[in-house]
């Protein structure tokens, strides 16, 4: 477990509690088992000075020894065939299982709010806003109220499904608080109460997830979408509704479009969202690139620089009428008075360009028109800048169950491709460029960690063969894992990978119990019988490691969740590792010390 302390970054930050927590739990149970178990086992067995049978061996034991004699021995009589066999089904297997399995950095689960963010006119004042929010919470009252406990908005400022906010006087925040879930499964249903000394179950009357509440909201709200303002633009704008999820990665799809001159971004934006749109299982796809309300620019034309007019000179004689210039300040009873001078009619329509303006020489008055050319924009609010590059972003989140990061990745893949050969540039961010560095450096931990079991291998058989055949099990022993992801119905995720680089120190500990009794084994009989008496210890070990692992195998909910796949690749990865350390392990050792069938 130590080696995924070389975990970099914010990843390495959330999960370096685990290998930290389970090291110190270990060296605790080694000094448990050299110093107190002896003393606990001397003060049990010194109760009772009557002779015992303690090691009378049940008939259930009795039975399940001979089946695997017998299969065992069958094994070894053929054991190149067996062996062969047995290592081309774990290989494809593997590989078939590799292939079907998606990766998604972080597993989702059921959360208690939903958040809708938005915006109405950049020039809308805040309390314009508020009304506005007024038929958007109407709308969210209607939907079925088993689910919904309270609905609370907020004006002048907005999340983000980043984790970022904003504010301002045209943007608003509905947060929709769900009452509690339900208890899904046996566990919450009958264990949970009598252990959990503050159960209350009243509140628990949730039947639906967030997850399956989302369309209901999006289809409240449509009709409101739809509406356009007096100018015929939407009413809402950038209108996101998302359940908030835990995660050190701020959007699951997060592309980064490079600004360059020669080039229209927005057209790449509106064939990326286009393309994300039509992706089952997306929600919340927006782009950071917001405009900001109109603009006009005046630019002096030839008559009026002939007239002596400049920008400065316009600069100083329009202030007034769209600033609150300050004229002057003198000095009264009260303090500093400062002289301010606005136009109160400033917001209203006017035709500009009729507006009269003074000759800088003061003889005379034209029409602003005449002197100026003027140029209509529309820059945006807010620019964004990445190592020293302007770069809009477009983001959106995944639905549970309906489709990973990678899957969405693959289907936009010829889009991104199509616009690269345009000369546009892309900053592939979010969970995809997460997901990269969490398969690199799971990958050099795993490899670290085989390293360090070897050379404690070593030192433990003082050889070089005995160390391989125990460390041949983990790379097999893979396939449980992926086999129990599956069987779950589970994505692969981090804290699985997590699972799986940690089960590599867990199933080497059956396979050294075997090794050790069978080694120096004459025939193949004798190697039979000890590995017989290796039987129950071996499935003991595995029987209650599994068992302990089991409420977050088949129980886990809430956010619990985030662990039930590294609960899940354990378990079901030691599970697997049990039959190959009483099978794999006797018939590769007869194999490679050339252990005769007869002495």
């Amino acid at each position: 477990f130590l080696p995924l302390l070389i975990m970099t970054g914010k990843m390495g930050m959330f999960i370096k509690i685990l290998p930290i927590m389970i090291s110190i739990l270990l060296l605790s149970s080694l000094f448990e088992a050299f110093y107190f178990l002896p003393l606990h086992a001397k003060e049990l067995f010194s109760i009772s000075k009557t002779t015992t049978k303690y090691h009378t061996v049940s008939p259930f034991w009795e039975k399940l020894y001979k089946r695997y004699a017998k299969l065992l021995l069958g094994l070894l009589r053929h054991r190149y065939l067996s062996t062969t066999l047995l290592l081309s089904a774990i290989f494809f297997g593997t590989v078939i299982l590799f292939k079907i399995s998606k990766f998604e950095l972080f597993p989702k689960f059921d959360v208690e709010q939903i958040f809708i963010s938005g915006q109405v006119n950049v020039n809308n004042k805040l309390q314009e806003t508020q009304k506005l929010i007024v038929p958007l919470e109407k709308a969210l009252l209607r939907i079925d109220k088993h689910d919904i406990a309270s609905i609370t908005s907020v004006s002048g400022m907005k999340y983000n499904p980043d984790n970022t906010f904003e504010e301002g006087d045209h943007l608003f925040q509905i947060f929709i608080n769900l009452k509690e879930r339900a208890p899904q499964n046996f566990f919450d249903k009958y264990i949970n109460p009598l252990f959990s000394l503050e159960y209350d179950g009243t509140n628990m009357i949730r039947e639906h997830s967030a997850f399956k509440i989302l369309p209901r909201i999006k289809e409240a709200l449509k009709p409101l979408q739809e509406q356009k303002d007096k100018d015929g633009k939407p009413l809402y704008k950038d209108l996101q509704i998302y359940a908030p999820q835990t995660g050190i990665v701020k959007n699951d799809i997060e592309i980064g479009v490079v600004q360059k001159e020669n080039l229209d971004t927005n057209k790449a934006i509106k064939s990326i969202i286009d393309k994300l749109s039509q992706i089952k299982g997306l929600t919340s796809i927006a782009s950071n690139k917001k405009l900001g309300p109109p603009e006009i620019k005046f630019k002096v034309n030839d008559y009026g620089e002939h007239l002596g007019f400049s920008e400065a000179y316009l600069t100083q004689l329009l202030r007034g009428l769209f600033l609150e210039a300050e004229y002057g300040k003198m000095l009264g009873n009260i303090g500093i008075i400062r002289v301010k001078l606005f136009d109160s009619q400033k917001d209203n329509n006017f035709n500009l360009g009729n507006l009269q303006v003074t000759t800088p020489d003061g003889r005379a008055k034209v029409a602003l028109k005449d002197v100026v050319d003027f140029i209509h924009v529309q820059s945006p609010l807010v620019l964004y800048k990445d190592n020293g590059k302007r770069i809009w972003s477009i983001t959106a989140q995944t639905i549970k169950g309906k489709v990973t990061v990678s899957d969405a990745m693959k289907q936009l893949k010829t889009t991104l491709d199509a616009l690269r050969k345009q000369g546009y540039e892309f900053e592939i961010k979010g969970e995809q460029k997460a997901n990269k560095q969490v398969i690199q450096e799971m990958s050099q931990a795993a490899i670290l960690a085989l390293f360090l079991i070897f050379i404690s291998l070593v030192l433990m058989f003082n050889s070089l063969l005995l160390p391989l055949l125990t460390v041949s099990v983990i790379p097999l022993s893979i396939l449980g894992a992926l086999a129990g992801t599956k069987i779950m119905g589970l994505n692969l995720t981090m804290p699985g990978a997590m699972g799986i680089v940690g089960l590599a120190g867990v199933v080497v500990n059956d396979a050294i119990i075997m090794l050790e009794f069978i080694r120096g084994s004459k025939d193949i009989k004798e190697l039979v019988s000890k590995a017989v008496t290796r039987l129950r210890p071996i499935m003991l070990t595995s029987i209650t490691t599994v068992l302990g692992l089991s409420t977050l195998i088949f129980f886990a909910s809430g956010q619990a969740l985030i662990i039930q796949p590294m609960a899940v690749t354990l378990g079901f990865g030691v599970a697997w590792a049990t039959v190959l350390n009483l099978i794999y392990i006797p018939i590769i050792y007869t194999i490679v010390y050339k252990v005769k069938e007869n002495a």
